[in-house]
């Protein structure tokens, strides 16, 4: 009876050990939850016969570690058991494989194979916390297709997320937001004046751009093209740009000088805060 029991024990504690937070939606439903959460989706391609896929719910998955960042996403288990239009569509030839898209379907990571917690947890860290804004320009766009206001803040909200973001993804979401700074240029270019302090602030945001790729040496490049006197409103984004990119190329006695520079500039709580937590 005893052994029996502590069988039992065994059994419950292994299956409660996989629980996983995967669930059963179907890819637009998952997209239609990630767009109003403002939220990535995780696409797990699993099947019961795949040994790594069983190993990742009982070692990864099932973590609290694990889930307490997963939380963060719409996750979506797809039985790879039986061909399906899912596999098809995704081009998944191997198990498990792991696709995170955003809430317009545009994939963002794609691996096949094992991931062990740390890969997982590195992976999740990545991301931003918060893309409603982001969804939110996207929407507009689609809404005014031809004013310059939609564009640039595409170009801002998606930056912004990559601001919060990290590595690869950074290095995306910094694209879409160029995306977004060429359309706002076009419709500039067809205006007969343009005030010259916003002109210098879509360039400046193009730098941002190139920091947030990991292009700090173009980003000091386009910077110094740029007026010597800026508009105020816009130096301490150029003060912080010019600060990151000089650290990230190891000169930090020139980094330090417009660190300095940055404390001055009116309006600089939040590039101070941003250059702080960066460090």
């Amino acid at each position: 009876m005893r052994l029996s029991l502590l069988f039992l024990c065994l059994f419950l504690f292994a299956t409660l050990s996989a629980q996983t937070l995967f669930t059963r939606l179907d890819v637009d439903s998952a997209s239609d939850i990630a767009a109003a959460k403002g939220t990535f989706v995780i696409l797990d391609f699993y099947a019961d016969w795949c040994g790594p896929c069983k190993v990742m719910d009982e070692k990864v998955w099932s973590l609290d570690t694990v889930q307490a960042l997963q939380n963060r996403f719409v996750n979506v288990r797809i039985d790879a058991t039986n061909p399906n239009t899912t596999l098809d569509k995704y081009g998944v030839k191997a198990l498990p494989t792991l696709i995170v898209l955003d809430a317009n379907g545009k994939e963002y990571y794609r691996r096949k194979g094992y991931m062990t917690k740390e890969d997982v947890l590195t992976l999740f860290h990545q991301f931003p916390p918060n893309m409603q804004a982001a969804y939110a320009a996207d929407y507009l766009v689609k809404e005014q297709p031809d004013a310059f206001n939609t564009y640039f803040m595409l170009a801002r909200n998606y930056q912004e997320a990559a601001r919060q973001a990290s590595g690869a993804i950074a290095s995306q979401l910094a694209g879409a937001s160029n995306k977004g700074l060429e359309q706002a240029q076009k419709i500039l270019s067809k205006k007969s004046t343009t005030p010259e302090s916003l002109m210098e602030r879509l360039s400046l945001m193009e730098a941002e751009n190139l920091l947030l790729k990991g292009r700090a040496k173009k980003a000091l490049k386009l910077m110094a093209s740029l007026n010597e006197v800026l508009n105020p409103k816009n130096e301490a984004l150029a003060c912080y740009i010019k600060a990151q990119a000089y650290r990230k190329t190891n000169q930090p006695e020139l980094a330090g000088e417009c660190y300095d520079l940055l404390q001055e500039a009116a309006d600089n709580e939040v590039f101070v805060a941003m250059y702080k937590k960066k460090q």
